[in-house]
């Protein structure tokens, strides 16, 4: 049996372990009250917080952090004109093809005509005939005679001499005399403009002669003819820049050259009336020749042609050639 404990302590714990105090509150309800007065104060705070981002209605927050107002919306689409607005962007939406009017498309479609140059040589003005080539292709006024005219396709001319073929000599005269009125200028350039009408089917020579003759030839080549190809015309018109009148006169060398090269034309040009062809010579000519090649001559003289025979007259007649006179004075100055 347990000491007897005094008055007052027994009366104490029976008050703390006495539930049916009036006057003493359990801890539980104490708990339970704080913590739903914690819950309401969170739950509160938490309310105002998600409510305030609502309440602004007027704009989006960016990521940068600045505030774009948003248009006034409500006062565009009360606006007078906004009925009409709305009505031609849904006609747009409905039919694009009709917001543009079909004659502005026409417009902007109607671009201006340019005329492109012809690349190469193309078709000639309408104002130049055949006989005015001859007069373009002149260098500083001196060129073809203003009678040549354009040979056809595989054919070419020579002081208006037509002639076809597929080998061609021209055998020119390069003696000092040929320096006077400046003959041997339009020699030249009648020679290119008549090498330039040849194609790369066809070849040709060229030899220059004075006392002895002087044939185009490259350092490597042999003697022979060369095709009528561009760059081979070049390297003709090259050569034929370098020749220089001088000297005296031989017409035998050249001539025999010529015909070594077997050509089916041989265009002949000289100034000189002596020395003459004698007969021998002639003969010679044309027993080598033997009617292989049409021998066309050109002569050079100093006033109107003379009605007498001559050896460039006989030397393209026993040959099946043809004979052409020019007045060296009417050349162009």
């Amino acid at each position: 049996m347990s000491p007897a404990q005094p008055t007052h302590l027994r009366r104490v714990s029976r008050s703390i372990n006495d539930d049916s105090d009036p006057f003493l509150i359990p801890s539980w309800f104490v708990s339970v009250t704080i913590h739903g007065v914690v819950l309401f104060l969170v739950a509160t705070n938490i309310q105002s917080c998600t409510g305030g981002g609502s309440a602004v209605g007027e704009g989006d927050y960016r990521q940068v952090g600045i505030y774009v107002k948003a248009p006034d919306t409500f006062a565009e689409k009360n606006s007078p004109d906004a009925g009409e607005a709305n009505a031609d962007d849904a006609k747009a939406n409905a039919d694009p093809a009709k917001s543009i009017d079909d004659t502005t498309v026409q417009d902007l479609i109607q671009l201006p005509e340019f005329r492109t140059p012809t690349i190469g040589p193309g078709t000639a003005p309408s104002s130049v005939g055949a006989t005015d080539v001859g007069d373009l292709l002149k260098p500083n006024g001196i060129g073809p005679s203003s009678s040549s005219q354009v040979p056809s396709a595989g054919e070419t001319s020579f002081f208006n001499i037509k002639d076809s073929g597929r080998r061609f000599v021209y055998v020119m005269d390069r003696s000092g005399s040929m320096s006077n009125h400046r003959a041997i200028n339009v020699a030249k350039a009648e020679l290119k403009s008549s090498l330039q009408s040849l194609d790369a089917t066809q070849m040709f020579q060229v030899v220059f002669y004075n006392t002895g003759a002087l044939e185009m030839r490259q350092p490597s080549d042999k003697r022979k003819l060369y095709a009528a190809t561009e760059i081979n015309r070049t390297i003709a018109r090259q050569f034929i820049d370098t020749v220089s009148p001088d000297g005296g006169t031989n017409h035998m060398p050249a001539l025999r050259m010529a015909l070594r090269f077997q050509p089916e034309v041989v265009y002949f040009l000289t100034d000189a009336d002596e020395p003459q062809l004698t007969a021998g010579e002639l003969a010679e000519i044309k027993r080598i020749n033997r009617g292989r090649a049409r021998i066309h001559c050109v002569e050079f003289g100093v006033g109107e042609r003379l009605a007498s025979d001559n050896f460039l007259k006989r030397l393209a007649r026993e040959n099946g050639g043809t004979y052409r006179y020019r007045n060296v004075a009417r050349f162009v100055k």
